[in-house]
């Protein structure tokens, strides 16, 4: 349940969040909460929204097609975005300024439609500024949107060392899921969607042909997908491991100890969690090179590879099996990803900046954080 805040005159604003309960946003949050943010959790009602928004205050988007798609039902969508623009205009009516943090440019479940389309033009456009991660990620926007450059705010990813569960040893988190101690894993680990590209994968890893072992774990939304990768599975025989379910947070760790890369090939990103949770466990990432892994994948931890090649992704994965990485190099480059620079960020560009869009020193990320992979 969302708390109600207190609505008294003169007060601060307050950052009303639309998304509560990811990694992101609860160490993102936490992190604005540390700066002195009032971080209320909201509710996407009329009548609680009105009830709670004064004047001043700050609503945060993050996946905005959450609150209007209604999944199986074309329709209903239509009328949950129409809904959603009436919501986005009472806010602003109250006089709340809107922010959207754009992790992706659509949503990646069928998402260059003329309803999500139509849904981000929305955003865009009554929102006083769009977050982006990166500067990749900021050009890819400016040129899908137009949004201009006194509206972006380039906020770090922070990583994730010390969010979860990090206490099991390589060889106890082998000897936990049967993996012989000498073999090399690539591990996929995530929400299994068509977007991550799962079956180019397995397929690339059985061009490989070597001795090494593939492990997918995550969960599948669409029975379709899932029979589709099983297939691809069965094919490529015994080397390939699926773990066809939700990983909860203690047990990433046997996963992400278990395994000597993580590999990532997305057929479309903009920012990736996953990278940063990668490196937050001194694993190395092999991922394409596009949006904000650009920024993110530098040589010392994993391997770029060029998506539009045929074979990117088997050069990668050999690539990155007889490359050495130093597992507290990793470490340290998820470092330099800081929660903390990224509220402090926030708060200087969008909290302190009294309804303006922020200048270009606000919106500048440090520039140990621009390396390319």
């Amino acid at each position: 349940m969302s708390r109600t805040p207190n609505s008294a005159p003169g007060a601060a604003p307050r950052l009303f969040a639309l998304a509560c309960g990811e990694s992101y946003t609860d160490c993102f949050n936490a992190a604005l909460r540390a700066q002195g943010v009032d971080v209320v959790a909201a509710d996407w009602s009329g009548r609680w929204l009105s009830a709670n928004v004064r004047r001043g205050d700050i609503v945060h988007l993050h996946w905005p097609s959450f609150l209007y798609t209604v999944p199986g039902s074309r329709l209903r969508s239509w009328w949950g975005l129409l809904r959603f623009s009436a919501l986005m205009l009472l806010l602003r009516s109250r006089g709340a300024r809107l922010v959207w943090t754009a992790h992706n440019l659509y949503p990646h479940d069928r998402g260059y439609t003329p309803l999500h389309r139509l849904g981000r033009r929305i955003v865009v456009l009554l929102c006083a500024h769009v977050c982006v991660h990166g500067p990749t990620a900021a050009l890819r926007v400016q040129r899908e949107f137009g949004v201009p450059d006194a509206a972006l705010v380039l906020l770090e990813h922070g990583n994730f060392i010390g969010f979860y569960a990090n206490t099991v040893t390589r060889a106890a988190a082998r000897a936990a899921l049967g993996i012989p101690p000498g073999a090399f894993v690539y591990l996929f680990v995530g929400l299994c969607k068509p977007y991550k590209n799962l079956e180019l994968l397995v397929r690339s890893h059985a061009a490989l042909g070597d001795d090494s072992l593939l492990w997918i774990a995550g969960r599948f939304q669409s029975e379709a997908y899932r029979a589709r990768v099983q297939r691809a599975a069965a094919q490529a025989g015994a080397r390939t491991t699926l773990v066809e379910r939700f990983l909860a947070a203690d047990e990433l760790q046997l996963y992400l100890n278990a395994c000597d890369a993580v590999v990532l090939p997305y057929q479309e990103i903009l920012t990736s969690g996953t990278a940063l949770l990668a490196i937050s466990f001194g694993r190395p990432v092999v991922a394409p090179r596009m949006g904000a892994l650009l920024e993110v994948i530098s040589s010392d931890c994993g391997v770029l590879y060029d998506p539009h090649r045929a074979d990117g992704l088997i050069a990668a994965m050999r690539a990155v099996r007889q490359g050495i990485f130093d597992p507290a190099l990793i470490l340290q480059r998820a470092r330099q990803f800081s929660w903390e620079r990224s509220a402090a960020t926030f708060v200087r560009a969008i909290m302190r900046s009294g309804g303006a869009a922020g200048d270009q020193e606000n919106n500048a990320l440090p520039e140990r954080t621009i390396e390319s992979g």
